[in-house]
């Protein structure tokens, strides 16, 4: 036997044959480690919590002393501006000044003095204590920006010209004509600054400075620091890149939580506390805590080694059948159970095998009949939907699903009256069947699927009740019968045709015989025309006439034939050609409505096929186009060559077609104007067929619609 295992079996058969050492090491694995995981946790926690809490306060602190440093600055610019008085006066009263900014002086705290330099450099008075220094010459370093700004600006740490170390802002001054006359300036209290910064700290450890962009502190919480460059540790890189911002950073010795802004006029702001201090309340309730969990954990051990050993290992197999009771894992045979002890414990985990084997049985039984059932639902060729008492939908099956076209995931749960595939329409027969108060309603309706088609469908519903005869619900199905009505609808269609056409060759005959008088008359009125003088539209219309007379006789002689082109027609032909002269025929009706035709040609167009057919499918389209427009509008008509294929689009600006009627548009007889026929597109399909062509429809309601014709060669 090799000595780990051997060793392995010496250390865990003690345990495996004892309860009381099982536990114990169940304490440890499943008490004491969790709890110095938790203990772990509840500390970083804290000390994330009370960081937060810091960076928080510093950012907030940190805002509030800029804030109302920016607010003293604007305030200290006003008064300076008193001070200097209007620009109506020819000259600087400087007395009037000097006494002025004793007065703000004597009102201000942040004003340390005030004194006035002329536009030769020099200082003309000091207040309080100099009302006259005329001759002193003192170079202000920001003279000449105010002068070309006419704007204050704001100094760094600059020497006054007592040699004294200040801070100061200073305003243009000038007289009536804007003339330049020097410089009113405002030197700063920097102990008024520190105050400032120090007035926000809300305990011990907390400091804060004002440093200028030479990185020299102008105000601090530590005296001895004003006048000192600022600490290479802290973070003076990164305060004038950047707005604001929070960092870590060593400041006199002490690892520091340190938020830092920009304030308006170019100075810093730095703001933190000591991190030893700020964390003084987690490090006692570590300490605390440490003690608590020792006693805890203590505590659980006596109890466990103290405990009634007889109980632990039954309830543990308890604990372990009841989860697996959970999971429908729990059968277990009868014979497992003799074994056990025949006290109250014993006793209770037989009757507990007992009842789980018999819910087993029950559960893979009622599973069985769901899966049964289920496979039914999904395998019916019919949409099916059902909701519970308060109108939620509770199941679709794979039908539903195909005939809406969203998934159940979107469907189930959500109210009935909420359904994606409810139609704008009030009249929803499906949510009305639903809810309705009778026990059983069939009916005919329609459903706007996901992609906006429309079904035809057959609803049938009935309602669910309970064993005390309450209604918990109804349920629908529904037959799509969309093509079986669209089949009626043709069989009805063809046996109108077929009366219509047996009516129309009749009529055809009947037209043909005057249409061979008129052929000749347009002839001679034409040829009379042409040798009378005659104006020039007298003639054009004379042609027109006998034109059309010419092409009717041609389609009526068509029709007669059951409408076969004979091949042999076809000839060499340009589409412009053909377009132009169905604008020409329509010119009269544009004009009435008002109608602008716009022409895009980037071709003639060169085709073979049947001239006569080709005017009166275009003729049909463009009048289809006029009707659209009513009143007034615009045709826009392009004719292009698109690689083997010429494309021609007629686009009106009219009042289009609804999604739902565009499926139904080649149909004959179905027409979206109150007198029209509905067989003019549909001829003009066939015919551009007929000349190896294409002809789609794209429509936009309220915007206009497009018909496109594309020949292939």
């Amino acid at each position: 036997m090799k000595p780990f295992t051997k060793m392995k079996r010496m250390l865990w058969h003690p345990i495996r044959r004892s309860i009381l050492k099982k536990s114990v090491l169940i304490f440890i694995l499943l008490l004491v480690l969790p709890t110095l995981l938790i203990y772990q946790v509840i500390i970083n926690y804290a000390e994330a919590m009370i960081e937060e809490d810091i960076i928080s306060e510093n950012v907030a602190n940190t805002e509030s002393i800029v804030k109302r440093v920016n607010n003293e600055i604007s305030s200290v610019v006003l008064q300076l501006h008193l001070i200097a008085g209007n620009r109506e006066e020819r000259n600087v009263d400087v007395e009037r000044m000097y006494n002025r900014s004793r007065q703000a002086i004597a009102q201000s705290s942040i004003i340390r003095s005030v004194y006035y330099l002329n536009n030769e450099s020099k200082v003309m008075f000091e207040s309080p204590f100099a009302p006259e220094l005329e001759g002193t010459s003192y170079l202000y370093p920001k003279l000449n920006e105010m002068q070309w700004t006419h704007n204050y600006a704001v100094s760094n740490m600059i020497r006054n010209y007592n040699g004294e170390e200040v801070v100061s802002v200073g305003i243009p001054v000038f007289n009536e004509r804007n003339s330049f006359q020097g410089a009113l300036i405002a030197e700063f209290s920097q102990d008024y600054l520190s105050e400032m910064i120090g007035s926000v700290s809300t305990g011990e450890g907390h400091f804060g400075m004002l440093i200028d962009p030479d990185g020299l502190v102008i105000a601090s919480t530590n005296a001895a620091a004003v006048g000192e460059l600022i600490s290479n540790d802290l973070p003076s890189s990164q305060i004038f890149k950047e707005v604001s911002g929070v960092s870590r950073s060593v400041y006199e010795g002490d690892q520091s939580i340190i938020a830092y802004q920009t304030l308006r006029d170019g100075w810093g702001l730095v703001y933190g506390v000591s991190e030893e201090i700020a964390f003084a309340p987690v490090r006692k309730l570590s300490y605390v805590l440490t003690l608590s969990f020792i006693g805890i954990l203590i505590l659980s051990f006596l109890f466990i080694v103290a405990g009634i050993r007889d109980i632990v290992y039954p309830i543990i197999r308890l604990t372990n059948y009841a989860k697996a009771y959970r999971r429908k894992t729990f059968y277990q045979e009868e014979s497992s159970s003799e074994n056990l002890r025949k006290d109250e414990v014993g006793e209770l985990t037989r009757t507990i095998i007992s009842v789980g084997n018999s819910n087993y049985e029950k559960q893979h039984q009622l599973e069985e009949s769901e899966r049964y059932l289920n496979d039914m639902i999904e395998g019916i060729p019919y949409g099916m939907i059902t909701i519970n008492e308060d109108a939620v939908v509770t199941h679709v099956n794979r039908r539903f699903e195909d005939l809406v076209g969203f998934s159940r995931i979107e469907l189930v749960g959500r109210p009935l009256s909420q359904l994606p595939i409810k139609h704008t329409d009030e009249d929803f027969m499906l949510l009305k069947a639903l809810i309705s108060e009778e026990p059983s309603i069939e009916c005919e309706s329609y459903i706007i699927d996901a992609k906006g088609q429309r079904h035809i469908v057959n609803i049938g519903t009935s309602r669910f009740y309970n064993g005390k005869n309450e209604i918990i619900g109804s349920i629908a199905v529904l037959q799509d019968i969309s093509q079986m009505k669209m089949l009626e609808s043709r069989l009805k269609q063809n046996d109108k045709l077929a009366l219509i056409g047996q009516i129309t060759t009749g009529i055809a005959h009947e037209i043909k015989n005057p249409l061979a008088i008129l052929t000749g008359s347009s002839e001679m009125l034409r040829e009379e025309v042409e040798e009378a003088n005659s104006s020039e539209d007298m003639k054009e219309l004379a042609r027109d006439i006998d034109q059309v007379v010419r092409r009717m006789k041609t389609i009526v002689g068509n029709f007669l034939n059951f409408a076969k082109v004979n091949k042999a027609d076809a000839r060499h032909l340009q589409l412009k050609t053909v377009i132009d002269e169905v604008i020409h025929l329509v010119r009269f009706k544009m004009k009435e409505q008002n109608v602008t035709v716009v022409k895009h040609y980037d071709t003639n167009g060169e085709y073979i096929g049947f001239y006569d057919e080709l005017i009166q499918a275009f003729l049909n389209i463009i009048l289809n186009a006029a009707d659209a427009m009513k009143e007034e509008g615009t045709l826009t008509v392009t004719l292009r060559e698109d690689e083997n294929q010429l494309h021609v689009a007629f686009q009106d600006t009219g009042t289009g077609i609804m999604a739902s009627n565009l499926e139904w548009l080649f149909d004959p007889y179905f027409s979206t104007k109150e007198d029209g026929n509905g067989l003019g597109l549909t001829i003009a399909r066939d015919i551009i067929r007929e000349n190896n062509g294409e002809l789609t429809v794209e429509s936009v309601e309220g915007v206009g619609t497009t018909i496109h014709c594309w020949f292939h060669r």
